[in-house]
């Protein structure tokens, strides 16, 4: 008799039976039906003449985009499960709370990982390293470095800084300040310009924006962390990363989104999360916390709409900050489907908040005794 083995790394190795025949695993070729976020002409494809969204199967299409088309993904609907005021100060209030610098760096590092592992030609593309004071412990640093090297040459001390690096400079090329050689790296890239990226202008070179070497280096860190981890980096692979999917809910009309990090050919599917700790005690806090099962609900179901049936989904755990290395994780069964239940009873509830243009709290009218 025929069987179907799943080796570690996801992909099914096909047996022979007693006669000698093979049997091979059915997968839904969801890649046959992919197309193009946009046609060779640069039009999109993922909307029709009236600017309505086309149910499908998407590729290449960019993370900006993705996030503004007008549909439910999961992170609203977690937002929504965990409170429906948070849910509409968010999306509908256009009320907007900046982050701090340092969380921002937090992030930058996970979202800059994350790109390079799943779409590293692109990345090298968009971005390039600034260079850290650590790169070039023997250049001039400081002013009174500066002034230092200014008055052994019997040079003009006075100045702003930048002037005193533009007259020590002329008088010796050969002499690295920090700053200047800052300045080279940008320029070498190419032309200077101006770009507005996620609400802010930047300051571009050739096209590329200059990224915090302290964050690059990081970002390498989570590659070369997966890339040591063997079962994950044959996981990541036979597949395409970035695959939106865009399909219609059939109890409650609403259309639902999805962006795969990685989806296998063989209907199998990873989730990269670049975390604080990838100990399994810490991320399974972090799972449900951050409710990865319900996110990994929805994209399962949002896939079945659009004839994929997930066979296996993995969270690919990176830790970086404290340390390096990477896990593999997958959610319990039993889990999921008390999941997915919760998942069609948040889809449910948030098409009647819609509905009644009313994203009160589900504590609202009552009063609540504390201990």
């Amino acid at each position: 008799m025929s069987a179907v083995k799943q080796s570690n790394y996801g992909i099914d190795e096909i047996q022979e039976d007693s006669t000698n025949s093979i049997v091979e695993p059915k997968f839904s070729n969801w890649v046959e039906n992919a197309i193009e976020a946009f046609d060779s002409h640069g039009e999109p494809n993922y909307i029709d003449s009236n600017g309505e969204l086309i149910e499908g199967i998407y590729i290449n299409m960019p993370n900006d985009l993705y996030h503004s088309l007008p549909a439910l993904s999961s992170s609203q609907l977690k937002e929504f499960k965990e409170s429906p005021p948070h849910y509409y100060r968010r999306y509908l209030s256009n009320i907007e709370v900046k982050r701090t610098i340092q969380t921002q760096r937090t992030l930058d590092a996970g979202t800059l990982g994350h790109e390079l592992i799943l779409e590293p030609e692109d990345y090298y593309n968009k971005y390039f390293r600034e260079l850290l004071p650590v790169d070039e412990p023997d250049a001039l640093h400081t002013d009174a470095q500066l002034k230092a090297e200014l008055e052994k040459r019997k040079l003009k001390t006075t100045g702003l800084k930048s002037e005193k690096i533009e007259r020590l400079v002329k008088h010796d090329p050969s002499v690295k300040v920090f700053d200047h050689l800052k300045r080279i790296n940008r320029e070498k890239q190419g032309a200077k310009t101006t770009e507005i990226i996620e609400g802010e202008e930047k300051t571009l070179y050739g096209g590329k924006l200059g990224i915090d070497g302290q964050v690059w280096d990081s970002a390498l860190r989570i590659v070369k962390s997966l890339k040591n981890e063997p079962q994950a980096d044959a996981y990541i692979n036979y597949g395409l990363p970035e695959v939106a999917i865009i399909a219609r809910c059939p109890q409650s009309g609403l259309l639902l989104k999805v962006k795969f990090d990685w989806l296998r050919f063989d209907d199998e599917a990873a989730d990269v999360k670049t975390t604080r700790s990838a100990n399994p005690d810490d991320f399974s806090r972090q799972m449900r916390s951050l409710k990865y099962d319900i996110q990994q609900a929805f994209y399962t179901y949002v896939a079945s709409l659009a004839g994929i049936p997930i066979r296996r989904f993995l969270f690919v755990a990176i830790e970086y900050a404290s340390a390096d290395y990477c896990q593999l994780f997958k959610v319990k069964d039993s889990r999921l489907a008390r999941a997915m239940e919760d998942m069609h009873n948040a889809i449910k509830e948030f098409s009647d908040c819609k509905k009644k243009n009313k994203w009160n709290s589900r504590y609202s009218g009552t009063v609540i005794e504390l201990d």
